[in-house]
């Protein structure tokens, strides 16, 4: 489109190219910021673009280094975004968490953003922006994304895709393709475009019960789009691409027995995907934390079946960051 613009104002197109650098790289706020185009194009472009499509709220840092954003639509709407830089394995890995709706319509029943109900998806635009902002606030540039804040990606596809693409250019964000990982409840018309389109991010399932069962009360996309099937679809569709699957699993009191080990045995088929565990955070539900012997029961019965599983550390939570705890709200108190 930028290309265009340039094209019909006789300026080369691929200079277009130049804009998105000075927008993702150096990160300006305004287009008067960018001086190495003719005043004339650049008031074609202001009069027909905008930049900084989300409005920044505030910041809350955590303990651990963490940084949490509240931004504003401009149809008033809050979405929060995440930054988190404190790696214990790798100092340098910086990773964005970003949202891809303004609320979330799957409910599931372990996660703060279902609270709030589905208000709509979010626009390629404001993916990126959200990135914009975390670099302005923390000064760091991320070198990893995570589609894994607020909101279903899958059910915004086209704009989740679009954002991936741009962060990926070498004049955009210039993040590696398998440094972006988007993520899913389990909407399987979506997974199987994702591995049709043979599209090069990583792929993460949510999963967080072995015993189905279980998961269909506590993710109603379960009744929908069972996770058995989800399964026959990596096993048929998976081969033509190169992906990396994660297979989410939140370790709550109720699913880490060794029962639930020996379930996901079967589900974890192939060197490709990763059984990845994290801890419960506290937040608006019901379910107990599970105590560390019982942890490492669980990982210890993972080892002995040869299930290949990482555990993921939780940063961020005494800031209500953590995973499922994004929920929008302009203050702890609203």
């Amino acid at each position: 489109m930028t290309e265009n613009l340039f094209l019909q104002n006789g300026i080369a197109p691929e200079r277009a190219r130049q804009i998105f650098t000075w927008i993702y790289e150096r990160n300006v706020q305004t287009f008067g910021e960018i001086s190495i185009f003719p005043k004339k194009i650049m008031k074609k472009i202001e009069s027909e673009y905008t930049l900084n499509s989300l409005e920044f709220e505030n910041a809350q840092k955590s303990s651990d280094g963490t940084l949490k954003i509240l931004l504003r639509t401009r149809d008033n709407l809050l979405i929060e975004s995440v930054l988190i830089t404190n790696d214990k394995s790798d100092r340098t890995r910086f990773t964005a968490c970003i949202s891809s709706q303004a609320g979330c319509a799957m409910g599931c029943s372990f996660c703060c953003t279902a609270k709030n109900g589905f208000k709509r998806n979010l626009e390629t635009a404001e993916m990126l922006d959200q990135i914009s902002h975390l670099r302005r606030v923390s000064n760091i540039k991320n070198n990893n994304v995570v589609f894994m804040g607020m909101g279903e990606p899958m059910n915004n596809y086209e704009n989740v895709m679009n954002a991936a693409e741009i962060m990926n250019y070498t004049f955009g964000f210039h993040i590696s393709n398998y440094r972006i990982t988007i993520s899913t409840c389990g909407i399987i018309p979506g997974i199987q475009k994702f591995i049709a389109e043979q599209r090069p991010y990583n792929l993460a399932i949510s999963l967080n019960d072995s015993d189905f069962k279980k998961r269909s009360v506590n993710m109603p996309v379960e009744k929908k789009f069972p996770f058995n099937d989800i399964l026959e679809v990596l096993r048929n569709e998976m081969p033509v691409t190169k992906n990396r699957v994660l297979f989410e699993y939140v370790m709550r009191e109720d699913n880490i027995s060794l029962d639930d080990a020996a379930r996901l045995k079967s589900m974890v088929f192939s060197s490709r995907i990763l059984l990845n565990c994290i801890l419960l955070n506290s937040g608006d539900h019901d379910f107990e934390t599970p105590s560390e012997t019982n942890v490492n029961l669980f990982l210890h019965a993972l080892d002995e079946l040869g299930i290949t599983y990482t555990i993921r550390d939780s940063y961020g939570s005494d800031i209500d960051a953590a995973c499922g705890q994004l929920a929008g709200k302009h203050g702890k108190n609203n």
